[in-house]
Order: structure tokens, then sequence, then C-alpha cells
């Protein structure tokens, strides 16, 4: 016979049963979201894994395909050189190539005999040129620089410098390299001096017009070209600059340290 403490006890295990079942169930189903959850991140990672691989096999495979056509067209360039070079090998081993050019050696050796005699005549002209200027009176030279300058735009007509008033020397002005700007306010200078009529104007411009209009005497001392038949090189000119330079002080009774 059972008593009513015995209920209570069946009661409380049958509760305390009902709970550990309700509890185990939830924490199944805790596992069986957690297994769904690791099942997806596996599948995830395994098609990340997948399409990377294909795009790395895709890759490969347009690599192999651009080297197999940079390794053809290799092969059809070096096919054309080859032809190329065969074609220009039997061109220089034929016999109307060799007697062409035999003809054309024939046809410029004259002219590069020319040319080397020309050349020789050139220097041998420069060459007596500057002994007459050392050797010949000053009328003399300035006559033959006046001829030999014709040809290269530097035929200098001097203003006035023969026949410069007072008994004073004269003053040299050098305005050679200078801008324009800076040219015509140094002549503008010179003409607003007390004794323009003493000063001479050296300047490298074939343009005189400014220097005429002011009445101002000048010197045309002409710039170094390449190729000009009278200076070998531009240290020739310089020479020849100083020589002149040293001409005038000399005719003109110009001091050092003017």
């Amino acid at each position: 016979m059972t008593t009513p403490a015995d209920s209570a006890a069946e009661k409380t295990r049958v509760e305390n049963l009902a709970r550990s079942l309700r509890r185990v169930e939830a924490q199944k189903r805790s596992l069986e979201e957690w297994a769904s959850t690791l099942a997806r991140a596996v599948t995830a990672h395994e098609r990340v894994a997948r399409d990377r691989q294909a795009e790395r096999e895709a890759e490969r495979e347009a690599h192999l395909v651009e080297r197999e056509a940079h390794l053809v067209e290799l092969r059809v360039r070096a096919q054309e050189l080859a032809a190329v070079e065969k074609r220009l090998t039997r061109t220089l081993e034929s016999q109307s190539f060799r007697l062409g050019h035999l003809l054309v050696r024939l046809t410029v050796a004259p002219v590069k005999a020319t040319w080397w005699v020309g050349r020789a005549t050139r220097r041998m002209l420069v060459a007596v040129y500057r002994l007459v200027q050392r050797i010949f009176p000053g009328r003399a030279v300035d006559r033959l620089q006046r001829v030999a300058t014709r040809g290269q735009e530097t035929t200098a007509r001097r203003h006035e410098v023969l026949d410069l008033p007072g008994d004073r020397p004269v003053a040299l002005v050098d305005c050679r390299g200078l801008s324009d700007r800076a040219r015509d306010e140094v002549w503008a200078r010179v003409a607003a001096s007390d004794q323009p009529a003493r000063t001479v104007v050296l300047t490298d411009d074939i343009d005189f017009t400014g220097l005429c209009a002011l009445g101002l005497s000048f010197e045309y001392l002409p710039p170094y070209r390449a190729g000009t038949p009278w200076w070998l090189d531009e240290e020739d000119h310089n020479r020849w600059i100083e020589e002149r330079l040293a001409a005038m002080r000399l005719g003109y009774g110009v001091d050092e340290n003017s």
C-alpha cells in the first residue's frame, strides 16, 4: 500500500525526468543547429575553393595560350628574317650587285676627291687670309675683309669711323650678345652721352638701322657660324675676333683699359 509520501516522491522523480528529457531535447536541437551551420560553412568553403581552383586553371590555360601565340609569332618572325637574310645574301653575291657597287664607287670617287681638294683649298685660303691680315697694311686688309665676307651677309658699312672728330681716343662699347631691349638701352645711353661721336659700338647684328638713326659709329663683328668658309672652328673665330679688336684699338688709338 502506497503512502502519500511515496506518491510525492514518485511525482518528484517524474517531474525531474521530464525536465531532464526537455533539457536533452534542447541540447539535441542546439547540436543539430550547430551541425547544420558547420555543414553550411564547409559547403561554402568547398565552393570557394572550387571557384579559386577554376580561376587558377583558367588563368593557367590563358597563359599557355598566350605563350603559344607568342612562340608562333617568334617562329614566323624568325622565318621572315631568315628569308630576308637569304635574299640579301643572294643579292650581295650576285654579279649585278657587284657590278652596280663598282659603278657607284667609280662615280662617287671623283666627288670625294673634289670634296677633299675643296677642303684643302679652303684651309689654304684661310691660312693665306690670316697671313695677309698680319702682313698687309690696314687699307688693303679692310678691302679684303669686305670682299671675303660679302657672301656671308657680313658686309658691314662702317658709319663715319674713318672721320671721327677730335683728338681724344675713341671708346669702344661692346654690345654683342645682348638682348634687343638691353642693346637699345645701351645705344640710347651712348647717344645721350657727352661725346657720342667719339664712341664706336661693337655689334654682331646685321641690322644697322637703329645705329644709323642714332648717328652712332659702329664696327660689325660677325658671330660664329658652323660651316662658314673663313673659320675652321669656334676657336679660330675667337682668335680672329681678338685680332680684329687689336687692330681696331691700334687704328682708333683706344687704350687697352677702355
